[in-house]
């Protein structure tokens, strides 16, 4: 027989388990300014996000709307994919 504890305790240990593989975050937003040397992108809102380092900044410019596909790696939101915004 089973404890009538042992299940709420898997239970638990099941949610927290899944909250350590968050899933990516995205925002919208408009271009206020990149930064190649440092590799990140302000949007109008104020929020930076830092680019990987493969990424072509000649696909992005200034004053363009965009879907910022990120993950947040401590106080830096660390973009996956930045694609035109519709």
């Amino acid at each position: 027989m089973i404890n009538k504890r042992v299940v709420p305790a898997i239970m638990i240990a099941t949610m927290l388990a899944g909250s350590a593989f968050a899933a990516p975050l995205s925002v919208s937003g408009v271009i206020k300014t990149i930064d190649t040397a440092k590799k990140d992108v302000v949007l109008q809102s104020g929020e930076t996000f830092v680019l990987p380092s493969k990424f072509d900044l000649k696909k992005i410019k200034v004053g363009e709307k965009v879907k910022i596909t990120y993950e947040k790696q401590g106080t830096k939101m660390v973009a996956s994919d930045v694609a035109a915004a519709m």
